[in-house]
């Protein structure tokens, strides 16, 4: 039976964020997106006319399921260490699956910034805003509850927080996999509890 035109555009967008997470925007080309699905490459223009509204639909999805996890994660009755290392494992989940070397999507598209046009762009820093709002919350809510005792200021921290789980994630995929992305984790965990 024939896929809807809302089950293959879904269908496509998963490859496609599939695609990216693991080659990055420019090395992924509507041909992959058709062969990958099984349609003719004239079939995905039909859900999207370019690679660029593309990548925005994609972004407006990934950017609405991560917000909802963070929101789970800001809400849970637990601890501000708690919600921290909960936050962590959306990004040690994106490396687990076989063979780790999948990245956060917004920090795939940041790295090819140049090729993006200035809407996608926005997409990609209220995604990093977003987080790093969500990090500030965390880390207030742990100093509160006591069970974070970082130094500092939180939003800066947030900054250091976000920027190396990023970085870790693509040095990750190329050295020491989710055990080098593990033992980053655990380090930022001991810092956000230095006395």
């Amino acid at each position: 039976m024939p896929a809807t035109s809302s089950a293959m555009r879904d269908r496509l967008l998963d490859v496609a964020q599939d695609l990216v997470q693991r080659r990055g925007l420019n090395a992924m080309s509507f041909q992959d997106l058709s062969n990958s699905v099984g349609i003719r490459k004239a079939s995905v223009h039909h859900h999207f006319a370019n690679k660029s509204d593309m990548v925005s639909a994609l972004l407006t999805r990934y950017r609405e399921h991560f917000s909802t996890r963070l929101e789970r994660i800001l809400q849970a009755k637990s601890s501000g260490s708690s919600k921290l290392k909960a936050y962590f494992a959306l990004f040690s989940e994106t490396l687990q699956e076989e063979p780790h070397e999948k990245s956060c999507l917004c920090g795939m598209l940041a790295a090819e910034l140049l090729s993006l046009r200035e809407d996608t762009l926005e997409h990609v820093r209220g995604f990093f805003q977003d987080n790093t709002h969500a990090i500030v919350q965390i880390l207030r809510y742990g100093r509160r509850d006591g069970t974070l005792s970082y130094r500092g200021d939180p939003t800066r921290f947030a900054g250091v927080i976000l920027s190396s789980l990023e970085g870790a994630l693509l040095i990750s995929r190329c050295e020491g996999g989710p055990e080098h992305l593990d033992s980053v984790l655990r380090m930022l965990l001991d810092l956000a509890r230095a006395d």
